[in-house]
């Protein structure tokens, strides 16, 4: 079978896994790996994690998340011990109004909400069926599925794609995040480092609450008695602790978004479980995905979701597969 590599054991490097394993003989070379001890050097543990679609988007991100989506709504219905469950989500847009939702056909169960279930301020509410994923849960079953299938996985920093010029592939698959910008024959400058800071709390509230506007606030049920309560975007902060200031508006927002659930605005008034701080791996100008030839490999790049790793993974898996392809099945080159 041919070999191809994978570089980059997140939500991309490992669902690239899933699509290509099947008749593939698949190695995935990372520094970090799922199953290890809590680290910041890298996104996927610390995601939100559910599927929303994305504002902004080009039409070919958008047929990316759809693939996407469809995936993980049948593995909800499929595995449920994969930690995809299906759950409501309420969608406020503070400026967005309806025509401009690419994604409002694609979900189902879809309604305009009405004004009296809105926070003051919101211009429209959409309902409708999506998915959320635990990322703790997730990825080892993801790991252990890949291993069952043949996938390898070796622990492996590399400072360069070149360096598994010996590695035996015929296709190297770069799914290194933002570790894009700092693999010196990549170097993508456009990579860009973004923090998010979120408060894991105890709820039985069992809906997603999303708000975009000039306040961007979420709560994400993961279905298991606790929810992720965010949102913050750093774009080129990294800092690692945790931001006292950040995590009280935070929970100021979620507060007045819904006090009938989070009835008090203080830390005193949350059951909180922990404090998150993960770096995510965007890009401007969007994802790439591409093919190129250097210095005699063959490789498909994969990265630049930013906060989009999970609603991107499948339907981007899909597209590198595709690529991926194109390499191994190319017409030889005429000699005449």
């Amino acid at each position: 079978m041919p070999k191809i590599t994978i570089v980059g054991a997140g939500i991309t490097g490992m669902a690239i896994a899933s699509m290509l394993s099947r008749s593939n003989e698949v190695t995935i070379v990372a520094r970090n790996l799922p199953g290890d001890s809590e680290s910041r050097e890298w996104s996927s543990p610390w995601a939100g994690a559910c599927f929303l679609g994305l504002d902004g988007s080009t039409p070919f991100e958008q047929k990316l998340q759809a693939d996407s989506f469809s995936y993980l709504w049948s593995l909800a219905k499929s595995d449920p011990e994969s930690s995809v469950r299906i759950i409501e989500m309420h969608d406020l847009q503070d400026e967005t109004p309806l025509e401009k939702v690419w994604y409002r056909d694609l979900m189902p169960e879809f309604r305009v909400m009405s004004p009296s279930e809105l926070p003051k301020g919101t211009k429209l509410g959409m309902s409708y069926k999506s998915v959320v994923i635990t990322p703790a849960v997730f990825l080892p079953w993801l790991r252990k599925k890949l291993e069952a299938a043949g996938v390898k996985f070796v622990r492996k920093n590399l400072k360069s794609l070149s360096e598994l010029k010996g590695f035996g592939h015929e296709v190297l698959v770069n799914a290194t995040g933002f570790g894009a910008k700092f693999l010196a024959d990549v170097a993508d400058q456009g990579v860009q480092q973004i923090r998010g800071q979120t408060v894991l709390v105890k709820t039985r509230h069992d809906k997603i609450f999303m708000r975009h506007g000039k306040d961007y606030t979420y709560v994400i049920p993961r279905l298991d008695g606790t929810a992720i309560l965010g949102g913050i975007k750093q774009v080129d902060q990294t800092y690692p602790e945790v931001d006292q200031d950040i995590k009280l508006d935070i929970l100021r927002r979620v507060h007045e978004n819904l006090p009938g659930v989070f009835p008090g605005a203080q830390p005193a008034d949350f059951e909180i479980v922990r404090d998150n701080v993960g770096i995510r791996p965007g890009r401007s100008p969007g994802v790439r995905v591409e093919k190129e030839v250097v210095d005699g490999q063959n490789i498909v790049h994969a990265y630049g979701t930013g906060g989009g790793g999970y609603v991107f993974s499948f339907g981007l898996a899909r597209a590198a597969g595709t690529m991926v392809n194109d390499f191994l099945f190319a017409a030889p080159k005429s000699r005449l």
